[in-house]
């Protein structure tokens, strides 16, 4: 864009910027900038090197004598002869060298007219020209550039009537780390005259190096003698000068391309004090060490092209404005600066801001003839006034301090065909190149960023290998400028396969504890729908993450995660595409119902029969007959019509029973066994002590399902089945089931004599008889006196002896019985005791 500033030349040049100001003119024309003075004439172009185009000079500019590469660099006329006779161009024809470079820690960055593509991208920032009452004026074109982070701010100044070109060079780290080793150079060919007489070659000398702070002055010249015709009297000169103990010149060489080999003299090039080398096509060159430069940090530093005979006694006189802008958007740290003012002497400066009237306030020049005036934001700073002695004087130019421009940039894309190798692209032109911006989107809603990249040195940053989705608010952040886009980008792909969801999937786990395995692949016919099999692949992971990156499940053999819910997720990936969509599915793990039925018992005849005096058993589950279902087995056989939660056993056996949730159908089976119980099936009762014993003794022999326990005549229960010392006569002994399932009562006769009797009619022991005798086999009894006079042969059926004889009662005393009788075997027996009888 460009723009009218005052009316010179407007009719050749509408599209142009032009300042004039008495003798002294400014342009800038298409990106390009052009200054003329009295005595000089100069172009730079877009790269911030002399040479702008040719066929866009101005008017009132001389012939530059170009010949094939339409550039125009710079002329000068020192005889001031009204441009009869004048120098240059300095670099024409053909393929001009000249140009200037920038090494960072060993690396160079080169702009020059040599090279296609500017190493240092940048562009004219101005023109203007300085007017004042005390000084002389100024025309000035300046240019700025970044590279690797560092802001390049070049002002080429030529005077109304000087035979000289000041260059000054701003360089400051816009970085947060310190750039190391940094060094500046300016290489030019220097061809002078070469148009005229085509001759290319000069006399190269080293007038004077910098060798200490107290010696600065650098000078190297290229001169060629006088042709002695009207257009050259006088020959020509160009060279290169400073006032810097870190600046050093050479001659030698004609790339020349290396900042820190200028510097150092080194790779065939010569920097000593009073070397020349006469009619030679070789480069002169200039070139500073800077050091470091650290975070924030700007440097400073002016050189020139003198374009007259001249020696290291020389001293260019030029009273300079340069305005720094602020390094932030808001920033606070843009200056004015003025140069070339006397040392230590004392100024009275005042300037209007943005209409505002800044009082006058007292600046002394430094020991570099400097005066800045700091702190400034953006804004136009205008009605400069400097008092001093001598001179009052106001600059009759407006200095507009503007802060860096916000991020401008055009966004496109580039889509892509195949998902296995996604190579989308998002392309943002028109940065500046080589700068850090920092620069965050989002990607379908989910941020992207922030994050640090350098545009590359034409000005562009791209974003490779991005997926398929929408890509918006986009925002730029340099210099603390910041542009936000809304510009919604989408980055399209091959198609995705369908997916189709999967419902919500329940499974049981048995031993409650929410850990199972399950074949996961069973459900690849839901994710595939109707899709073709042997077109798609289907894997499932756990997290979207690992769906993304390819993570995948055991599907076969899945082991859960110990949760009751959660969410997998099933990827469908078409072979030929590698394309593919996942969806989520939840994962619910049912426990079966928690429940327990105690086995139980059934009473049971002797002959196996059940005996139903006695409760059948109830199996319970103890679950909800609403909220389950039920399936009851005997011995692994299902029971017909059993569906409720319990069960009335009816016969003896294994009994299981399986419980079902229905809302989920998660079941569990649980076993029982119903166990007979009841009388003995085979039962002996058997005294096994003999007749008359001393100790008698029964023995019970019972077998059955039961578990039995024994008494007799209704007395304690013991667990022995051995009765012992009992009394003679009739017992009852009971057998009892202990599971309670009956009890048989056995009666058993316990055969012994009376040991006393006495028959006093109390009907208490009136009688003495054998006790159990009917129990005997064919028992013949006789009783008799001490002396063996049998008194009584006793039948067994009568009730027994009364203690008389022939119907006389008979005394107190012992008596004696004997008893003949056959055992269970048949064996004829006899027995003989005595007894008492007591009256």
């Amino acid at each position: 864009m460009f723009k009218y500033l005052y009316g010179f030349c407007l009719l050749f040049f509408i599209l142009s910027v032009n300042i004039t100001s008495a003798q002294l003119e400014a342009y800038e024309i298409d990106g390009e900038g052009w200054a003329k003075g009295n005595l000089v004439e100069i172009g730079i172009n877009s790269k911030g090197v002399y040479g702008a185009t040719t066929s866009k000079r101005p008017p009132s500019f001389h012939n530059n004598r170009e010949v094939g590469n339409y550039l125009f660099g710079f002329i000068a006329n020192p005889l001031n002869d009204g441009w009869i006779d004048y120098d240059g161009d300095f670099f024409s024809p053909g393929s001009p060298e000249e140009g200037f470079s920038i090494e960072i820690n060993g690396i160079n960055y080169s702009n020059n007219n040599d090279i296609s593509t500017s190493q240092i991208p940048g562009k004219i920032s101005g023109v203007n020209v300085i007017s004042s009452d005390c000084f002389e004026d100024i025309a000035q074109i300046s240019w700025e550039g970044n590279v690797n982070e560092l802001n390049i701010k070049r002002y080429y100044s030529i005077t109304q009537d000087g035979l000289f070109i000041q260059m000054t060079t701003f360089i400051k780290n816009l970085s947060d780390v310190t750039k190391t080793d940094v060094f500046f150079m300016h290489n030019v060919d220097p061809d002078n005259n070469v148009t005229l007489s085509d001759i290319y070659e000069t006399d190269l000398e080293i007038i004077s190096q910098a060798s200490s702070p107290t010696d600065q002055t650098c000078l190297v010249t290229a001169s060629q003698n006088p042709l002695l015709i009207p257009e050259d009297m006088d020959g020509s000169n160009v060279s290169f000068y400073a006032n810097n103990d870190k600046a050093r010149v050479t001659f030698g060489g004609f790339n020349n391309r290396s900042a820190s080999n200028v510097w150092n003299g080194t790779d065939f090039l010569i920097n000593t004090e009073g070397e020349t080398r006469l009619n030679v096509d070789e480069a002169i060159s200039i070139a500073f060490n800077l050091g470091n430069i650290n975070a924030n940090e700007s440097i400073r530093f002016t050189y020139y092209y003198i374009l007259e005979e001249v020696d290291e006694s020389f001293v260019p006189f030029i009273v300079n404005a340069i305005q720094e802008n602020p390094s932030t958007c808001n920033g606070q740290d843009g200056k004015l600066i003025f140069s070339g003012l006397t040392e230590g002497v004392s100024y009275g400066i005042s300037y209007v801001d943005d209409g505002i009237l800044v009082p006058e306030e007292n600046y002394i020049a430094n020991s570099e003839g400097l005066v800045e005036i700091t702190d400034l934001d953006s804004g136009s700073y205008s009605n400069v006034a400097l008092n001093f002695s001598g001179c009052d004087t106001t600059i009759n130019t407006i200095f507009k301090l503007a802060d860096p421009e916000p991020p401008s940039f055009t966004i496109s894309k580039e889509d892509y065909t195949s998902c296995s190798n996604p190579e989308g692209v998002l392309t943002f032109t028109g940065l500046t190149p080589l700068t850090n911006y920092s620069i965050q989107f989002t990607h379908n809603s989910t941020p992207v960023g922030p994050q640090d990249i350098m545009a590359n040195n034409i000005g562009v940053i791209s974003f490779n290998n991005l997926t398929r989705g929408l890509y918006t608010n986009f925002i730029f952040e340099q210099y603390e400028c910041t542009t936000l886009s809304n510009e919604v980008i989408e980055i399209i792909g091959p198609p995705l396969p369908t997916p189709y969801q999967i419902p919500e999937q329940f499974y049981c786990d048995d031993d409650y504890d929410y850990l199972t395995t399950i074949d996961l692949s069973l459900l690849n016919p839901l994710v595939l729908g109707t899709d073709l099999d042997t077109s798609f692949t289907i894997t499932y992971h756990a997290t979207a993450n690992d769906a993304i990156n390819g993570i995948n499940l055991t599907a076969s053999n899945y082991a859960t995660i110990g949760e009751a819910t959660y969410n997998l997720y099933a990827k469908k990936t078409h072979k030929a595409s590698g394309c593919s969509s996942y969806l989520p599915f939840t994962i619910t793990i049912n426990l079966p119902p928690d429940f327990s039925v105690n086995g139980n018992l059934i009473c049971l005849n002797s002959d196996d029969t059940v005996n139903f005096n006695y409760d059948l058993p109830i199996l319970d589950t103890g679950l909800s007959d609403a909220l389950h279902d039920f399936e009851w087995f005997f011995e692994d056989i299902t029971i017909p019509g059993e569906t409720l939660s319990t069960l009335t056993a009816t016969k003896a056996g294994d009994y299981s029973v399986k419980a079902t949730i229905t809302e989920t159908g998660c079941h569990y089976s649980k076993n029982m066994t119903v166990f007979p119980s009841g009388p003995p099936q085979f039962l002996d009762v058997t005294v096994t002590s003999l007749p008359f014993s001393r100790n008698h003794t029964v023995e019970i022999t019972a077998s059955g399902y039961g578990d039995y326990i024994f008494s007799v005549n209704n007395g304690p229960t013991q667990q022995s089945n051995v009765f012992m010392n009992l009394n003679p006569g009739y017992h009852t002994f009971q057998i009892i089931d202990n599971s309670g399932c009956g009890i048989v009562n056995i009666e058993k006769i316990i055969i012994d004599y009376m040991k006393v009797f006495t028959p006093n009619n109390d009907n208490f022991k009136d009688y003495w008889q054998i006790i159990g005798i009917e129990a005997l086999i064919d028992p013949e009894i006789y009783i008799f006196d001490r002396y063996g006079k049998m008194l009584k042969h006793l039948n067994p059926n009568d009730k027994g002896w009364d203690g008389t004889f022939n119907g006389e009662t008979l005394p107190q005393s012992d008596y004696w019985f004997k008893v003949f009788f056959k055992d269970d075997n048949n064996i004829s027996r006899e027995f003989k005791e005595h007894f008492t009888l007591k009256r």
